[in-house]
């Protein structure tokens, strides 16, 4: 069995404030309701916690904030994930896979690929799939 702990990723809090911003004009908080530097602790005691059950970590978090421009680049609105952030993701979850020598693409679904599921009859897809 594989067990990966996986850091939230990075803040944005000027991201953050400004989609509070476009939502609630000026009754948006002054204060972000996360900060970076909270998210950074949690992240920190998230590795620490993987070293310390030794099971593998993925430091989104550090990673991401590695990339110029990360903030707009990763997160759509300071908080939730681009393509490109979810992309970060999948690769980082694909080398820990293989250095463990599992395949990703080798690896059933559990669930259709998003795709095929039809919104008029979603059912259809997870019986063929799933069943």
């Amino acid at each position: 069995m594989l067990i990966v702990l996986i850091t939230p990723p990075p803040v944005d809090e000027e991201g953050r404030k400004d989609y509070a911003i476009t939502l609630y004009g000026e009754k948006a908080m002054e204060l972000p309701e996360r900060t970076n530097e909270m998210t950074g602790l949690y992240a920190a005691q998230c590795i620490d916690l993987a070293k310390e059950l030794g099971v593998r970590s993925i430091d989104l978090w550090s990673k991401m904030q590695e990339t110029e421009n990360w903030q707009k680049k990763f997160l759509s609105d300071g908080l939730h994930l681009t393509e490109k952030g979810n992309a970060v993701v999948y690769e980082e979850v694909v080398r820990v896979f293989s250095e463990t020598w599992l395949s990703a693409s080798e690896m059933p679904y559990d669930f259709p690929p998003h795709s095929e599921i039809d919104p008029k009859n979603p059912a259809k897809a997870f019986e063929e799939h799933c069943l």
